[in-house]
């Protein structure tokens, strides 16, 4: 009796982790495959427009376009770039956020010093961030941790973007580590779904080319590349905050969805958005914080919290339930939210750089029928989730016009 009550058992849960494995190859952004979600625009209150879950196709033609503007030249490939200098100050990079990126929006919510309202582990990690109360410093510091290479690794969905499933022989990536590719309607055409305009297209190439020249300055060690190229990267992130959730934070509808969802004794801080997306499934639907992360470990914070927990072993912060989760990335200082932001961008350069498959990588890495080695590809924020792990709906121009307003931001226009 005993063995075939086992036998039930062991055929009930092949059947199940089957099921699993079928709906992440069709949807691997489902919340038991570590999923994302696409993040209103600032100062919408409605719910983003939502693409169909991706499902892997075959590569399309990469056609002319005779508007298109002349392509660039490829980027240099990447070499190893040496660590941040000790004596560059995180705290700068956070003070040009908070100078640049504020103003913008005629507010303070990056400036703004915070109180420490609602206790996470995450939160009291970090000596340097005890007397740096803003947004922008969890940010800023984020930003300088995160330009150091590391190897990133997507947990159980790594097959679906053609990665191995061990990371022991990733290639390492930063924000400083490959160069970016180029931005044009044909590459684009092979990264996302949404074209946008050609205006567009120049300042996301515009950003490209800021990012390539910092960093090969850094490279030959020019003196403060590592800050000039830092500060464009506060600028993008500061602006991002803006994009998921800064110009919304504090809404009459944040406020509501946080009462619906607030664990006992806990009491939404101020400058921390709660966003209830109808779009996404019943696990994934509520989103919180600077860049608008799901309170369930299975979800898109799986890898932040494994990589976090691996980078701080000193500070390991235990999956819990969705209540301790709400406290993660509902914080009063928002810290893990802020390294998971930063982090998400070095998920997809992971992908890119790691991927086995065309389809997960861009153009500019395909060598013939193969691909580049990981150390000579090009990274892009640019990039459908689907595809290359995405979290951004404005870094995929998932609404057709968020994409436009996140660069107009960085270059201020």
């Amino acid at each position: 009796m005993r063995k075939i009550t086992f036998l039930i058992t062991f055929m009930g849960l092949t059947l199940l982790m089957t099921g699993c494995n079928e709906d992440c190859a069709v949807n691997p952004d489902a919340p038991n495959c570590v999923a994302d979600n696409d993040s209103q625009t600032p100062g919408d209150n409605t719910a983003p427009e939502s693409d169909p879950e991706p499902v892997p196709d075959p590569d399309p033609d990469i056609g002319q376009n005779p508007e298109e503007p002349t392509d660039p030249q490829e980027p240099a490939p990447p070499t190893n770039p040496r660590e941040p200098a000790s004596e560059l100050s995180w705290l700068e990079i956070a003070d040009h956020i908070a100078d640049t990126v504020d103003p913008i929006f005629s507010n303070d919510e990056l400036s703004i010093a915070r109180t420490f309202e609602v206790f996470s582990r995450g939160d009291s990690c970090h000596e340097d961030l005890d007397e740096a109360p803003r947004f922008a410093d969890a940010i800023g510091f984020f930003i300088k941790e995160l330009s150091r290479e590391q190897k990133v690794q997507l947990q159980g969905i790594a097959s679906f973007y053609g990665m191995s499933s061990s990371d022991a022989t990733y290639h390492p990536v930063s924000l400083i580590s490959h160069p970016l590719c180029r931005v044009t309607r044909s590459t684009l055409s092979s990264t996302m779904r949404n074209i946008p305009g050609s205006t567009t297209i120049s300042l996301a190439q515009r950003f490209a080319d800021d990012h390539n020249r910092h960093r090969q300055n850094v490279l030959d060690g020019v003196q403060g590349a590592e800050e000039d190229l830092q500060k464009l990267w506060g600028q993008f992130f500061g602006c991002l905050a803006y994009s998921e959730s800064l110009s919304t934070a504090d809404t009459s509808l944040s406020q509501r969805t946080a009462s619906r969802y607030a664990p006992s004794g806990y009491r939404k801080p101020a400058g921390v958005k709660f966003y209830d997306d109808p779009a996404q499934s019943q696990a994934s639907r509520l989103n919180i914080g600077l860049f608008q992360f799901t309170p369930n470990y299975s979800g898109n914070i799986n890898p932040c919290f494994r990589q976090w927990n691996r980078d701080y072993p000193s500070c390991q912060i235990s999956r819990g339930d969705r209540s301790d989760m709400i406290r993660v990335v509902g914080s009063s200082l928002q810290h893990f939210n802020a390294y998971c932001g930063v982090h998400k961008l070095l998920q997809t350069f992971s992908v890119q750089v790691n991927s086995r498959n065309s389809r997960n990588t861009h153009p500019d890495n395909r060598a013939g029928s193969s691909l580049k080695p990981a150390d000579e590809r090009c990274v892009t924020p640019h990039f459908y989730a689907g595809w290359a792990y995405n979290h951004f709906g404005p870094l995929q121009n998932s609404t057709g016009s968020n994409l436009n307003k996140l660069l107009k931001c960085v270059y201020d226009q």
